[in-house]
C-alpha cells in the first residue's frame, strides 16, 4: 500500500482522523528519520510518543506537527512496515483558516 492510500484508510477507519500529539523541530525530525534505516524504536528514542495507527498487516503510521514560519506550521507523517523500518515520510504545512 502507498502512504496516501494508507492515510486515506486511517482517516476512514475511526471517528476521528490522524492527528499528531507532539510537536517537534522540522530540522530534529528530518535528522532523526531516514526511510529504509530508521527503525520504530530509534525514532521513539529520539522523538518520544506521539499519535499512531496500526494497521491489521502490521504497518504503522505515526504522526507528528513541527512549528513552521507559516500561520499553520507543518505535519510529518512516518509509515513503518511490518519489520519496524521507515518505509515513507510525508511531510506538509497546515493551513489555519480564518476565523
Amino acid at each position: 500500500m502507498t502512504l496516501p492510500l494508507l492515510l486515506s484508510l486511517a482517516a476512514c477507519s475511526g471517528t476521528r482522523a490522524l492527528q499528531a500529539s507532539k510537536s517537534v523541530p522540522q530540522a530534529t525530525l528530518e535528522q532523526t528519520v531516514q526511510p529504509g534505516s530508521s527503525t520504530r524504536e530509534q525514532v521513539r528514542a529520539a522523538l518520544g510518543d506521539s499519535t499512531s495507527i496500526r494497521f491489521d498487516n502490521g504497518n504503522e503510521v505515526w504522526m507528528y506537527t513541527y512549528p513552521d514560519s507559516s500561520d499553520g506550521g507543518g505535519e510529518f507523517v512516518i509509515l513503518f512496515g511490518a519489520d519496524g523500518v521507515v518505509k515513507k515520510v510525508r511531510r506538509g504545512v497546515v493551513y489555519k483558516l480564518p476565523k
